[in-house]
């Protein structure tokens, strides 16, 4: 296969376990130098603990990589070269840090910079090992999104702090004392899911774009199999009880692009949701639980954000 995986990062397909750790020290290292881009640009703003914070970020990405390298040791394997890539970068890295712009970031934001690259790195990885071809090729993808995954529930972690710290703002987190607590309102916020990306979906086909369409409705089929019939059931997000009280909640009310910006806000809490309740959790098996749906709402989100960029109203 000589054409891109995927446009987002369009890498022909990995045939070897050294090509696949040469892209993920790649990207570790790439992250690492814009991270420390926005750590200078922020001592010269004068903001010391967002440099801080940056630097911090900069040093994580480098013990990635050097991670990795100890990885491919351990296998025998020679060490991993950063690949060069030469396409765009991810949306949270797109803009460079001048002046006018890194002056405006809080922790919150520079935090969200960070969430969004590991969710980025996260559903490659997966979309890479749900390619491969070769065994393993698979079991090291697999390894490498399990690694992101974390990273993205730390970052959140941090990120949600940081937003209480800036506003004041409670975290409100759905009391779950036991699996079939969590079982319950996953229930709830999957079928929420369901609803607003079958609109989604169908006003996305409405709208003229081919491959979003039928995209959109396999998710919307996903989400109803996750929340199932039962009437046991939590309520959904508050981003979905929100636009149904508001009644817009229907094709009637909403554009594409509108649309897929609800799915996608309904995503980003579904995922905070689970990641908090893993965070919290009181035994390890509803910790379990709550990581696996958190991966698949990663997955989710990163699915929705991706298609915004084929729609337009």
């Amino acid at each position: 296969m000589g054409q891109p995986i995927n446009p987002a990062y369009p890498i022909a397909e990995v045939r070897s376990v050294d090509e696949l750790m040469d892209i993920a020290a790649g990207m570790e290292h790439e992250a690492a130098g814009r991270y420390e881009e926005l750590a200078a640009a922020m001592e010269r703003a004068g903001d010391a603990s967002l440099a801080t914070l940056f630097r911090d970020l900069a040093s994580l990405e480098k013990d990635h990589e050097q991670g990795l390298g100890r990885w491919a040791a351990r296998e025998g394997r020679r060490v991993p070269l950063p690949r060069q890539f030469a396409w765009q970068m991810p949306e949270t890295f797109g803009t460079g840090p001048e002046d006018g712009e890194v002056q405006v970031l809080t922790a919150y934001r520079a935090l969200g910079i960070a969430v969004r690259n590991e969710e980025r790195a996260f559903a490659f990885y997966t979309y890479l090992a749900a390619l491969a071809e070769d065994d393993d090729v698979r079991k090291h993808a697999e390894a490498l999104a399990k690694e992101e995954l974390d990273h993205v529930a730390e970052l959140r972690a941090l990120r949600r702090r940081a937003f209480h710290a800036e506003r004041g703002a409670p975290w409100r987190r759905p009391p779950v004392s036991s699996l079939s607590d969590l079982r319950r309102v996953s229930r709830g916020l999957e079928a929420g899911a369901a609803e607003v990306d079958a609109i989604a979906a169908e006003l996305v086909a409405e709208a003229g774009a081919d491959g979003a369409g039928p995209i959109l409705r396999r998710l919307a089929e996903e989400d109803r199999g996750r929340a199932g019939a039962s009437d046991q059931a939590g309520t959904a997000s508050h981003v979905v009880e929100a636009a149904r009280q508001a009644g817009t909640l229907s094709t009637s009310a909403l554009t594409a692009t509108g649309a897929l910006r609800l799915a996608l806000r309904n995503a980003e809490e579904i995922l905070e949701i689970y990641m908090a309740i893993a965070e919290h959790a009181p035994d390890e098996d509803t910790m379990r639980e709550a990581q696996r749906l958190g991966e698949m709402a990663v997955a989710r989100l990163a699915l929705i954000r991706s298609q915004l960029a084929e729609v337009a109203d």
